[in-house]
């Protein structure tokens, strides 16, 4: 555990320079942090990770009136982490990325064609689909930049877990002994 909480602290911390430094809009690791989280991390680690990442980039760069939108789309993130934890591989993993890059992209302009109240798009389904398209170009740079980060810190934690730098949270199957008691309900 305290292993883990290390390293929780070095991604929140290169999380938060990362948002700070200049960088191409819409690439940050903030949203493989939650993938990634959810897949090598304890429940309440990988949920305060990339939150606490957030939030303290947040208090820097400023709160907004999408930050339910922003945050509810990465716990969102940190539960497919969850889903896709059973079944690792390179077919799961990209297509976790692609998923968690679309789902904060739908999640997230919806936010601001709901937030906006007619100011920035027309309460009608067009204006919907009309904040999705002006959306586009940041949509093409968080898929590359979350296949970039997810890359890396899978590569990172499969590293340290196969050399025993970190535990290995992945579930288990259900002991024979037990199964017939939680099978038995």
């Amino acid at each position: 555990m305290k292993q883990l909480l290390s390293v929780g602290t070095v991604l929140i911390f290169a999380a938060v320079c990362a948002r700070l430094v200049p960088h191409p809009p819409n690439v940050t690791p903030v949203i493989a942090m939650a993938l990634v989280g959810g897949i090598y991390m304890d429940w309440r680690t990988g949920l305060i990770v990339p939150l606490a990442a957030l939030f303290l980039s947040d208090i820097i760069l400023g709160f907004h009136g999408l930050m339910l939108y922003v945050y509810g789309s990465v716990i969102l993130t940190i539960l497919l982490g969850r889903l896709v934890q059973r079944k690792k591989n390179y077919l799961t993993l990209t297509g976790a990325s692609l998923c968690s890059s679309i789902l904060f992209f739908v999640v997230t302009n919806a936010g601001v064609w709901f937030q906006g109240g007619g100011r920035f798009y027309p309460m009608t389904i067009d204006g919907l689909l009309m904040s999705y398209t002006f959306a586009l170009p940041f949509f093409r740079n968080a898929i590359l930049g979350d296949l970039f980060y997810v890359g890396l810190l899978v590569g990172l934690f499969e590293f340290a877990r196969r050399h025993g730098y970190l535990p290995d949270y992945s579930p288990r199957e259900i002991a024979p002994s037990t199964r017939k008691v939680v099978e038995g309900r």
